[in-house]
């Protein structure tokens, strides 16, 4: 009886495990209206996004998404002039960048996004607390 109870509790603890981790926080993105327009748009293409970035409410999982070939992407998450990622890599078509923000504090982030110095993406990631 005792190996059934602490294997129940034991599986209950693993179901809410995920909101243990995010340390009850929530997390929302939404993109910049100041980003400029791309030249890396596809000509006749007005809905082609390059990139588009999403994130996790619960987890604070954050994944960017590429939507054509690059060979200098620099993604870079800051906070008052204070950066936390900065990262420069080829991406192909297709391919999934992700950041675990679970441990970022709460208040708002910038997430630029730029190929060969051009910015192609800019987004707000907001950490609140529950």
């Amino acid at each position: 009886m005792k190996k059934l109870f602490v294997t129940l509790l034991v599986g209950v603890a693993l179901l809410f495990s995920g909101n243990l981790y995010a340390g009850d926080k929530n997390y929302v993105i939404r993109t910049n209206p100041t980003t400029p327009p791309s030249p890396h748009n596809k000509p006749g293409m007005p809905a082609f996004h390059p990139v588009i970035a999403s994130i996790d409410a619960e987890t604070g999982e954050l994944y960017v998404l590429f939507n054509s070939n690059m060979l200098s992407v620099e993604i870079s998450i800051s906070q008052n002039n204070i950066v936390y990622e900065d990262d420069t890599m080829s991406v192909i078509s297709g391919q999934t960048v992700i950041y675990q923000l679970g441990s970022y504090d709460t208040g708002e982030y910038t997430l630029c996004i730029e190929n060969d110095g051009d910015i192609i993406a800019q987004y707000t990631i907001v950490i609140t607390e529950d």
